[in-house]
């Protein structure tokens, strides 16, 4: 029943863009792909593997296993120096495939149609993140997952950016499922956090901001208007006796209050004029 201290909780880890490094990732892909429209500089001469993958991906991609099972075809050293081992079809990776950029760590296995990706591809990288989705013509587009250290995010990606529906799972017991746009999570969703706590209602930019209802874990509920991941505006307060009227929040010392204000004024927090209804209350995004 409160906001978030902004001592305690960096912003970006709620102000989530769709997720921390998808939009690099993202970026990533589009520079890693980039030379998707020339010809090998060598096929087959004097390479025999991919070379050693960086520790994290290595990592990640013996948990995860491989994307294709008992690949076969040839190796071919990128004009950008990577290392592409797989089917090909007049001197263009043509089927199924992986590729290694040594320099950077990234490493890729996917389908390709034309030197293009096309179909369920899969991206590691060297920070241990990993996205496994649809792609069209070098672009995300389609169902995907996203897999970072602190959270996985699915949903669909249209033009290398989730959008609509999808879910995210923090790995601080964390969960929303609901709208993003342009890879943020924005819109109308719902909040499931570990303290028990529950809030439906409008996102902003990744904030509870707007009108909505959090439900906290006594079973009491505030429905009114939220700022900035903070109850601030008119609002009703239901316990024994529903009360109505304009609530501020303030977080100090790991402890949560709400401040009510039986009319609007700018009357400071601190004015003992004020009614505190309750407090004690955890941080929600711990």
């Amino acid at each position: 029943m409160g906001c978030v201290s902004s001592k305690d909780q960096p912003h970006q880890q709620f102000n989530i863009k769709l997720p921390d490094s998808i939009n690099q990732t993202t970026l990533q892909t589009d520079l890693d792909l980039s030379d998707s429209q020339d010809q090998y500089l060598q096929i087959g001469m004097n390479i025999s593997s991919l070379g050693e993958l960086h520790p994290k991906v290595q990592q990640v991609h013996q948990e995860l296993g491989d994307l294709f099972q008992n690949l076969q075809g040839q190796y071919m050293l990128m004009p950008d120096q990577s290392i592409f081992y797989g089917q090909t079809l007049n001197g263009k990776r043509n089927g199924q495939g992986k590729q290694h950029w040594q320099k950077e760590g990234n490493f890729l296995e996917g389908t390709w149609i034309d030197n293009q990706l096309n179909g369920r591809a899969r991206m590691i990288y060297p920070n241990g993140d990993y996205f496994d989705g649809n792609f069209v013509n070098n672009v995300a587009n389609g169902i995907g997952k996203f897999v970072n250290s602190r959270k996985e995010v699915r949903g669909f990606w249209l033009n290398n950016k989730l959008i609509g529906e999808g879910t995210e799972i923090r790995k601080n017991g964390t969960t929303y499922v609901g709208q993003f746009q342009d890879g943020k999570i924005h819109g109308q969703g719902k909040f499931e956090f570990a303290n028990g706590c529950v809030y439906k209602g409008t996102v902003h930019k990744g904030k509870m901001h707007g009108n909505g209802e959090l439900i906290f874990n006594d079973n009491t509920r505030y429905v009114g208007e939220f700022r900035n991941n903070c109850i601030q505006g008119s609002g009703i307060y239901e316990a024994n006796i529903p009360i109505q009227g304009w609530f501020h929040s303030k977080y100090e010392h790991q402890t949560m209050f709400l401040y009510f204000f039986r009319q609007e004024t700018p009357v400071l927090i601190d004015n003992q004029d004020c009614a505190l209804i309750q407090k004690q209350l955890s941080t929600f995004f711990d």
